[in-house]
């Protein structure tokens, strides 16, 4: 699989925190997670190669072009940003929040009717058929959540990138976000995505990056780096490290 995104010793800081010589490799396909604990630097890092904040130092390359070399509609074609919260200002439909994922290809203010079976097609892929004309504030947050992931596949990018979307909900409704981005990254998506629950991300990801203050810790295929060691350093406490008795990956206890 070919490298689609390149973060090249990267360096960022704000106050007394800072992301230091930052490299991560990301390929196409590929459902690449970020763990570490509170403030390690997982959503500054998705802000910086989304292209919202812009580094000290150091290259985010994006099929190998440089990032601040490229237009933000060249960038929204290629990368949707899904963050964890969205409080729109006014009342709006379901329908009307999904469009707004593809205002860089907007060429009418008036819908099709291939918009209108596109955004069928897009509540479909997250369980939500018949949402379309239900008013986003209404939705509980596992909703809300996945109507935002379908204005992102509306928006039609290679690249999703995901900003702790499972954080404070209930394990069922987590796992069915995370198991719908996992079918994405089957269709051939690449997900890069925060995780608060390091045993989801084990799971479900190809690859992990291991963020503390700022710098990678670890990273790796989920099997060879979520150790006993690994977790230690990570968390700096002694946690228990067993295998999933039918799925057979690492699971974090203590």
């Amino acid at each position: 699989m070919k490298e689609i995104l390149k973060v090249i010793d990267l360096n960022f800081s704000y106050g007394n925190f800072g992301i230091r010589n930052l490299n991560l490799k990301i390929k196409g396909g590929q459902f690449v997670g970020i763990i570490g604990p509170n403030g390690a630097g997982k959503s500054t890092t998705l802000n910086l190669i989304a292209g919202l904040l812009k580094p000290y130092s150091g290259k985010i390359l994006l099929y190998d072009k440089d990032i601040r070399k490229l237009s933000r509609k060249y960038i929204a074609s290629k990368i949707s940003f899904v963050r964890q919260e969205f409080n729109p200002t006014f009342e709006f439909k379901v329908k009307d929040i999904i469009e707004m994922g593809a205002l860089h290809k907007k060429t009418s203010f008036f819908n099709t009717f291939e918009d209108s079976t596109k955004i069928k097609e897009c509540l479909s892929m997250v369980e939500l058929s018949g949402y379309e004309d239900r008013y986003f504030s209404t939705l509980s947050g596992g909703e809300q959540r996945r109507v935002l992931i379908a204005r992102s596949i509306y928006q039609e990018t290679p690249v999703i990138i995901v900003d702790e979307l499972t954080a404070h909900l209930d394990i069922s409704h987590a796992i069915q976000i995370v198991e719908i981005l996992k079918k994405l990254t089957l269709n051939g998506k690449t997900v890069l995505s925060a995780f608060h629950n390091i045993n989801v991300a084990s799971k479900y990801c190809d690859y992990i990056y291991a963020l503390k203050d700022g710098k990678v810790v670890f990273e790796g295929v989920p099997s060879k780096v979520i150790n006993k060691e690994n977790i230690k350093k990570l968390y700096e406490k002694e946690f228990y490290i067993i295998n999933h008795p039918v799925h057979n990956y690492p699971v974090v206890t203590f």
